[in-house]
């Protein structure tokens, strides 16, 4: 199936106490430990128990998969705060989710329970101050929807399903970030439930370090029970001009090398994607481009007219809403669930045409010779110029400067595979980073696998201070399952 909008891959909202001898919530009764202290509609489930499955929080991929020994699903915050305080006295390890689009190495041997936090799916737009406040269950889709009824756009994820603060506590990148930058440029405060149990203010104005190490980092420190942003009136009425373009395999080196040219240069309303197909029934290979404008088609032509100039294959040009253009990722399988994936990611200063030829080749000869394989490579271009425009020191999110970003998402049908996946696409990683142009490894930690570590998250520059945090805020590392600072 081709997937036409590219899924955040880590949007989980991270919570776990690290493991101990007590194990974890198997050998307890959750009822017993939870009941009393709750309201009577959180619902609460051993992993044995026939509710179990209605109560714990759904996941996009199969590949390490927790093995939940319970789950429970709070109907309110104030329930949340106590499962928060008990399950941190009993030394029970908990990983609290919304969307499930988290996957990360070395989840698949976490034993305790799972928060579910679909029921706070709460979105609320003040149109006249240009502000919103999301919940902790709500989606990207349901944050859109509300946005663009109210008249006005916000920064966001290319997709529906993931859970809105969950993919802002990464950065948040975008269609939209040539206009308004990051999503966490658009927070403005939290309301986050810390280790201790209780709720505490992060904004520029209260406790602003913790807000420095929130805004890119936000996974490590606990749950944002609320999330308020700044919103922004629509551009060209809230209406995207989306052209897809597919061309063939022998294609694939003018195509890059077109868009080469758009480094540094990339206009603030457009951005583009990338992904390499292979059909294994006709043996052919192909590359689909989506070029998505914020304005008039008459506006966006001068653009859409040199890629077309390439004699693409096939051609659509769309007009549609902001809604509209995230809605497609349901439509088009992204938000499909089942799924043994994986996926691995870089981020590049350059658009070198060699590497992405050569991994385009790579990525066919793979395919073809592995049948029980499905990925698609997909590479994404936003505009710096907001991002270039805001200090580098502002939050902890670093990769700033980075040209584009390379994500790789590989569907196996037979789990023999998954070894040799694996080892192919840690090469593929090594080849983009040895031509992007830096250093240190660029790693958007949403879509991160998990064994880059910190300093490919954060920087290396940005670690003692969020150290720092992280020894004051979270002591026990309570919070923070994959996501290591050492």
């Amino acid at each position: 199936m081709l997937l036409l909008k590219l899924s955040p891959v880590l949007a989980l909202v991270y919570a776990t106490t690290a493991h101990t001898s007590c194990g974890g919530g198997g050998n307890r009764n959750l009822e017993a430990l939870f009941r009393s202290h709750v309201s009577p509609s959180t619902e609460i489930a051993s992993s044995y128990q026939i509710n179990f499955s209605t109560v714990v929080g759904p996941r996009w991929s199969t590949w390490e998969a927790p093995a939940w020994s319970g789950a429970i699903k709070p109907a309110l915050i104030s329930d949340l705060k106590q499962i928060i305080k008990i399950a941190a006295k009993n030394n029970i390890p908990f990983i609290a989710t919304n969307g499930g689009h988290g996957a990360k190495t070395g989840l698949g041997s976490f034993d305790g329970i799972n928060i579910n936090l679909q029921n706070f799916n709460t979105v609320t737009v003040d149109a006249v101050n240009n502000r919103m406040t999301l919940g902790p269950g709500a989606t990207l889709g349901a944050m859109v929807t509300e946005v663009f009824a109210a008249g006005k756009e916000i920064q966001t994820g290319n997709s529906w399903c993931p859970g809105g603060i969950g993919v802002t506590l990464g950065g948040g990148i975008g269609m939209l970030m040539g206009l308004h930058g990051l999503m966490i440029d658009d927070l403005q405060s939290v309301e986050l439930l810390t280790a201790s149990g209780e709720t505490v203010t992060a904004s520029k104005d209260e406790n602003e370090d913790l807000f420095w190490g929130i805004r890119g980092a936000g996974q490590t420190f606990g749950i944002v029970t609320a999330a308020n942003y700044t919103v922004h009136d629509q551009t060209n009425g809230g209406f995207v001009t989306e052209a897809n373009f597919y061309y063939t395999a022998a294609q694939n080196r003018s195509l890059w090398e077109l868009i080469a040219t758009f480094d540094n240069v990339l206009p603030a309303k457009l951005s583009l994607q990338t992904a390499m197909l292979y059909n294994a029934t006709t043996d052919t290979a192909s590359i689909w481009l989506s070029a998505w404008y914020v304005g008039s088609l008459d506006e966006s032509q001068p653009y859409l007219d040199q890629f077309a100039a390439l004699g693409p294959f096939a051609t659509e040009i769309l007009n549609l809403t902001q809604v509209e253009v995230y809605y497609q990722s349901v439509t088009r399988g992204v938000c499909g669930t089942g799924h043994l994936l994986t996926a691995y990611t870089m981020g590049v200063g350059r658009t070198d045409p060699d590497t992405l030829e050569t991994h385009f080749a790579d990525f066919v000869a793979f395919s073809r010779a592995n049948p029980a394989y499905f990925g698609q490579s997909y590479m994404q271009w936003y505009s710096n110029k907001v991002n270039l425009q805001t200090p580098a020191d502002s939050t902890v999110f670093p990769w700033r400067d980075v040209q584009a970003w390379w994500l790789l998402e590989n569907i196996i049908l037979d789990d023999s595979l998954l070894s040799a996946v694996d080892d192919w696409s840690v090469l593929q990683r090594g080849n983009f980073h040895a031509t992007s142009g830096f250093d240190d490894e660029h790693v958007y930690v949403n879509y991160a696998i998990g064994d880059e570590g910190p300093a490919a998250w954060w920087s290396e520059a940005n670690l003692p201070k969020l150290r720092a945090l992280k020894a004051r805020w979270d002591p026990h590392n309570l919070f923070g399952k994959g996501y290591s600072l050492e």
